[in-house]
């Protein structure tokens, strides 16, 4: 009788390791083998995880859905060489355009020095150029019916932008110093909006800025310009006062509670001192973040492709690209010497160093610029405005007008 129960259990085991297997073999040809290490894109996820009878109806609403969503931005930046010895600008990132506009009024009483030290770069490097003249430009009249020249001039950079592939925004008062430098060495492929802080008041810069061919590029500029019909009626720092909010807005669009905090003070100026209150409310909630993919990436001050030249006194190091605030028709003006020893002679640049007339002693060391950075730096921060030391959590409400739903939209 033992015996008979052993057998009879072989033959149940048996019997329970065929149903097993049969199982097995039915799943296998349900469902493949889902082995993480060999997953390389979506498709191959999908034929993994879902079985052979749904994954066309399945791949179907996946393509769907990411055709809704929008390109992501790369997750490491592509790096540019520097440029060496005024040698080629290559084209990595496809067609760069520079843009200026002006009015012709000031064209002809201000910024010669400035214009011609950017012609000059301009002949040694293969970059196309738009220089705009907001009263008379067709494509300006026909597309930006502003009136205030700061806000019609970026509606006009969003329709210059389209004929290029990056597009770098220059005041006219911006001025080439150093021309052994490339545009697309400040380009961040992460992004499709690059801005610097201003060095002495902290302020996001609005006259010069580099930016993407892209929709959401396009759409930034244009409101960015709309802002004149609703910006408040105080002291309100015009399109750069916009600027502050705009970014905060575009990259923290659910922090509604913070963006009224920002927006109630700015509404509340009444001079410089209360409007850098407003620019401080702004870099609080932005916090220490700089870069936000697929968006804005901000400079840090002294970092991006131009600086204000009054920092150094119009001293400069091989890191400096452009200084910004030439507003003189000559050199020697007003005392102002400038870091060339005569005016320029456009005809004689595009090979070379060919046309620079430095004077001596203004190109310095790196380290020379860092230390006296930093003595500006510290006697900006010393002298930063009283009524501009704010911390907009202790005098804005941050829950009072929104409890209990201040976290919805989280």
């Amino acid at each position: 009788m033992a015996v008979a129960r052993f057998g009879n259990s072989r033959h149940l085991l048996l019997l329970i390791g065929v149903l097993c297997f049969l199982l097995l073999l039915i799943n296998f040809y349900k469902t493949e083998v889902h082995n993480h290490e060999v997953i390389v894109d979506r498709e191959h996820y999908l034929r993994h995880i879902v079985p052979r009878g749904e994954f066309a109806d399945r791949k179907k609403e996946a393509d769907a859905h990411i055709h809704m969503i929008p390109a992501v931005a790369p997750t490491t930046r592509t790096p540019y060489p520097k440029r060496q010895e005024m040698g080629e600008c290559k084209p990595l990132f496809g067609k760069v355009l520079v843009f200026v506009a002006y009015v012709e009024s000031s064209m002809k009483t201000h910024y010669k020095v400035a214009q011609d030290s950017l012609h000059c770069y301009l002949k040694g490097v293969n970059y196309t150029t738009a220089f705009v003249d907001l009263d008379h430009d067709k494509r300006v009249k026909e597309n930006c019916p502003h009136d205030q020249l700061f806000f019609k001039k970026h509606c006009a950079a969003s329709i210059y932008l389209q004929d290029a592939d990056w597009m770098l925004v220059l005041d006219a008062d911006t001025a080439v110093v150093n021309p052994n430098h490339c545009i697309e060495e400040w380009i961040d492929d992460r992004v499709d909006i690059i801005f610097y802080e201003r060095f002495f008041n902290w302020e996001i810069a609005s006259g010069n800025y580099i930016v993407k061919n892209t929709e959401f590029a396009r759409t930034f500029l244009r409101k960015w310009a709309d802002w004149q019909y609703i910006q408040p009626s105080n002291w309100n720092g015009a399109d750069n006062g916009v600027l502050q909010i705009h970014i905060l807005q575009t990259v923290l669009p659910d922090a509604v509670e913070e963006i009224k905090a920002c927006d109630a003070i700015w509404h509340k100026g009444t001079d410089y001192d209360t409007y850098m209150a407003y620019v401080t409310c702004v870099k609080v909630m932005l916090g220490a973040n700089r870069l936000w993919p697929g968006k804005v990436r901000i400079y840090r001050r002294a970092h991006g492709w131009v600086r204000d030249g009054f920092l150094t006194g119009d001293n400069f190091c091989d890191n400096d690209f452009m200084l910004h605030g030439w507003k003189l028709q000559a050199i020697e003006t007003n005392g102002w010497n400038s870091p060339f020893r005569k005016m320029f002679n456009v005809s004689e640049c595009g090979t070379g160093y060919l046309g620079w007339n430095y004077r001596p002693g203004y190109k310095i060391t790196a380290e020379e610029i860092r230390k006296r950075l930093a003595a500006f730096e510290q006697s900006s921060g010393n002298s930063f405005p009283k009524k501009a030391q704010v911390f907009p959590y202790l005098s804005q409400p941050d829950i009072g007008n929104c409890y209990p739903k201040c976290d919805d939209l989280t």
